[in-house]
């Protein structure tokens, strides 16, 4: 961990505030960014990505060392809107496509509607990707008081399409929409656009009403084939000391989104409402050096990268911050899953977390450093074949992987072409700143002594090999199996609907 010593001075106050005698529930801010590499960060040693906003609310706030989230972004995205593994709702394995009439099941209460119950008003920015073949799918059926984004999975950062290959050949259709309208009128990158909306949701908030804002970023994952890699030409200029020329672009990318938080807090602050806020900052599973929807990010030193269940593809980037947590920010080492955010922020918003849940309230032991109440995290993915869980130290990996993902990847990416910009310098320029001053076998690793994965102990410790594949089995049986194979229908084909991918399902009848 790289970290630079910072001294701060702030005013300490509760976690929650007290105006007039009343309770005020504090309003919480999630900000996804979409396949963004363990080694894109600069607060975890890289010095190609400068990410000054980021950093600084890790520096500020609690940078979470162990945190995990499944390895592709529908399940991921599950797992931290209803509390649950993917795996025991049916959406593990390869993410949605558009032309699936498949939807996160009705049956799960989400996030959202947890705080809507709470008195919030909240909104969605950005992707969603969890099901829009039915109206019924739609984030604002699913307790979003509204929602600017795309529905998919991505889309071109300029012209807002998604394209998919189906057996008919390439088919591609508008995806940004305004709530239940497409967004036509739009116009520029698109970070800057969820930038903008965000911005503007905080700006008009009603400050006697609690606020939940998830801002669901595109970047950094690639756009479709041919322009996979898009930056601001400007942006990617500033990124001339880096050797790749598909780096440069990443890095531009990824720029964006770091100047996408700092302005998301810096407008928190000009509403006055940071001082009675979380913010929480994590990546959705980790980068694609290679492969499908490559985008060049870097899992450096991990092994592995989206779509495995090493760690590469399931240990991201993720931090808390809180105005209240700078008393003793710090680095919390303790294991946290995607699936624990639900109770964790439900009980940071002072309310009882359900008890039908994988996830576990971690709020007490991220905020007073203390051990995690998680030992066990399992990656289960019955479509393409795999499985691996963790307990303590150790972790078991099983199943078929493609074997060009399973290596260790991004070394190749680190070149420079002259020395990079003073780190120091980025942090204090910071908007933020301102504002605060193949495989087909069993492997054991220990992840502690062994981050990276480097060393197979199934022969040195078979007991514990046993004893976690026994366990492992034990969560299989939990499974609801994914459908197979993959039905692209038809139907949903854009050129049939004026070139949108939009519902084309609420005809048909389901179980």
């Amino acid at each position: 961990m790289f970290f630079l010593s910072i001294k701060i001075f702030l005013l300490l106050s509760s976690f929650f505030i007290v105006s007039d005698g009343k309770f005020s529930r504090p309003n919480i801010v999630l900000i996804v960014a979409d396949d963004l590499g363990w080694d894109d960060v600069s607060f975890h040693g890289s010095n190609q990505s400068l990410t000054p906003n980021i950093d600084m609310m890790a520096l500020t706030g609690v940078a979470l060392e162990r945190y995990y989230s499944h390895c592709v972004c529908t399940p991921s995205r599950t797992a931290m809107l209803t509390g649950k593994y993917a795996h025991v709702v049916g959406m593990q394995g390869y993410p949605l496509t558009n032309g699936e009439d498949r939807g996160l099941p009705l049956m799960h209460k989400i996030l959202p509607q947890y705080f809507k119950d709470l008195g919030y008003v909240t909104r969605l920015v950005g992707k969603w990707h969890l099901g829009h073949s039915k109206k019924k799918y739609l984030p604002t059926y699913r307790g979003f008081d509204s929602h600017f984004g795309h529905r998919g999975g991505f889309i071109d950062y300029y012209e807002y399409i998604l394209q998919e290959t189906w057996t008919i050949g390439e088919v591609a259709g508008f995806d940004l929409y305004r709530d239940m309208t497409p967004a036509w009128n739009a116009k520029g990158y698109v970070t800057d656009l969820y930038n903008a909306e965000a911005k503007s949701i905080i700006s008009n908030h009603d400050k006697d009403k609690p606020l939940f804002l998830m801002v669901a970023h595109n970047a950094p994952h690639s756009a479709n084939l041919g322009a996979q890699l898009q930056a601001p030409p400007e942006t990617v200029r500033d990124m001339r000391f880096l050797a790749s020329p598909q780096r440069r672009i990443y890095a531009g990318m990824v720029k964006k989104l770091d100047d996408s938080v700092g302005d998301i807090v810096k407008a928190l602050h000009t509403k006055g409402i940071l001082d009675n806020t979380i913010i929480v900052f994590i990546s959705d599973n980790g980068g694609a050096t290679t492969g499908a929807s490559v985008n060049y990010a870097s899992n450096y030193p991990l092994r592995g990268i989206k779509f495995t269940p090493f760690e590469g593809g399931v240990r991201v980037n993720g931090l808390i911050w809180s105005k209240n947590l700078t008393k003793t920010n710090h680095i919390w080492k303790g294991y946290m899953h995607v699936s624990d955010w639900m109770p964790t922020l439900l009980k940071a918003a002072g309310a009882t977390p359900p008890a039908d849940i994988d996830g576990i309230d971690l709020w007490d032991s991220i905020t007073s450093n203390k051990s995690s109440k998680r030992n066990v995290i399992f990656e289960i993915d019955d479509y393409t074949g795999f499985a691996s869980i963790i307990e303590d130290e150790f972790k078991l990996v099983t199943g078929t992987i493609v074997t060009e993902y399973c290596n260790h990847q991004g070394r190749e990416l680190r070149g420079l072409t002259c020395d990079p910009p003073t780190y120091k310098k980025a942090l204090t320029e910071s908007a933020i700143y301102s504002v605060i001053t193949e495989m087909d076998k069993q492997c054991l690793f220990n992840i502690v002594q062994d981050p990276c994965e480097t060393q197979d102990l199934s022969s040195t410790y078979p007991d514990v090999a046993d004893r976690l594949y026994s366990r492992l089995q034990d969560e299989m049986k939990r499974i609801i199996p994914r459908k197979v194979p993959l039905v692209r229908d038809l139907r949903a084909a854009p050129s049939l609907h004026n070139y949108t991918w939009t519902i084309w399902a609420d005809e048909i009848a389901t179980e």
